[in-house]
């Protein structure tokens, strides 16, 4: 078990600890090892690295062979060059017309999406600010028609309650120094 997996434990499998108490003893959490402890996991890293590394070792002895071979014969290598230059040309004018295809595709779907944002959404955007307009509206209304003149009323209650309590403190207070 790795020092990781042991700290994880530790930490999940304790009590919780609060205002210096510990809490009730529960049963110790276990969790799973992480996958990068499998021995298994372990093993098939390591076989991945080094068919990698043989991989990358057997291209550079390639390449290094490649250009060993091309200066022993200068008249190969020539031809070999005007084949590869030949073949690039094609592959670059077959990825430009490819690009020139897509890019087309590209404006065809652009333009679509243009028509559909008049079409589709700017009517739904336009009622959805009518609906706002009528809502602004609906709640100035309410505001003054029924909020203000509740609260008024409110006060003017509170006040009269207040000033009753006021008369009624200060009669009881007079009649007892009688």
């Amino acid at each position: 078990m790795s020092e990781n997996s042991r700290l994880r434990e530790q930490n999940f499998g304790t009590p919780a600890e609060s205002d210096g108490k510990t809490a009730t003893q529960t049963s110790p959490v276990t969790l799973p090892p992480p996958a990068y402890d499998d021995p298994g996991v372990k093993q098939a890293n390591r076989k991945a690295a080094f068919v990698g590394a043989a991989i990358g070792v057997l291209i550079l002895a390639a390449l290094i062979l490649v250009v060993y071979l091309l200066l022993q014969n200068p008249a190969l290598t020539a031809n070999i060059r005007d084949i590869v230059v030949i073949l690039t040309a094609i592959v670059l004018i077959v990825m430009s017309l490819v690009i020139s295809v897509l890019l087309v595709i590209l404006l065809y779907r652009l333009q679509e999406l243009m028509h559909f944002l008049r079409a589709e959404l700017v009517p739904i955007l336009t009622e959805t600010q009518k609906a706002a307009k009528a809502v602004y509206g609906t709640t100035l209304f309410m505001s003054d028609s029924v909020a203000k003149p509740a609260i008024k009323a409110a006060g003017f209650v509170s006040r009269m309650q207040r000033m009753a309590q006021a008369v009624n403190t200060k009669a009881k207070g007079s009649a007892g120094h009688r």
